[in-house]
């Protein structure tokens, strides 16, 4: 995912591209009834071992909100809001795996979109190379006549990928807030889920 921007910013700034902070987020909006939502019952339903859900010491469960963190990975579940996050990329398949698991349980909640996201935070070494980011994705040339010393404060691009099944793409790039020289890049795969069919066939894809 996001593959083509990266290989941007590489053909500006490589070597000195360097991964500050990546988080991976899986997100559902629908109808969704937080107090279900509790580490002990991910357990009795085999989706996480007993010996995991009983590490998680914070737990706020209510019927407007439920969030813990297990294993490095945030659950947050509101009433409209179904999200998982973690910055460990090595669990982005379990994230997945978990929603699926979940919600092929609660096979009657009615689910609107899914989201998965990633968020990515670039260090380069330098201001030159921070500024060739934006000339290369907002070209200067372009504002002469318009504005004085143009600057780009972020680009917001959407489509679609041929070979992802999304519904549409979002890519958002900006300056990182408070990293110096710093590149912040955020993806949305968004998939419509208009009926229950359409996620049982995302599901059965693996939601490529």
């Amino acid at each position: 995912q996001g593959t083509p921007v990266r290989h941007q910013l590489r053909a500006v700034a490589m070597p000195s591209i360097v991964v500050e902070k990546k988080i991976i987020a899986v997100v559902l909006t629908g109808e969704f009834n937080p107090a279900i939502f509790h580490p002990a019952w991910l357990a009795q339903n085999e989706l996480v071992a007993p010996e995991e859900a009983e590490t998680v010491n914070e737990v706020i469960c209510t019927n407007e909100v439920s969030t813990f963190v297990l294993d490095g990975v945030h659950m947050q579940v509101e009433r409209q809001r179904f999200g998982l996050t973690t910055e460990d990329e090595s669990k982005a398949v379990w994230l997945r795996d978990l929603t699926v698991g979940i919600f092929s349980i609660l096979e009657h909640t009615p689910l609107k979109a899914i989201g998965f996201n990633q968020d990515i935070r670039y260090a380069l070494d330098s201001e030159e190379m921070w500024h060739a980011i934006g000339d290369r994705l907002a070209p200067k040339p372009c504002w002469e006549g318009i504005l004085e010393s143009p600057g780009m404060l972020g680009v917001f691009m959407r489509g679609k990928r041929s070979d992802c099944a999304a519904d549409r793409i979002d890519i958002r790039v900006q300056p990182a807030p408070g990293l110096t020289n710093g590149v912040y890049v955020g993806f949305n795969q968004h998939y419509n889920l208009a009926t229950e069919s359409r996620f049982r066939c995302l599901i059965e894809n693996k939601l490529r």
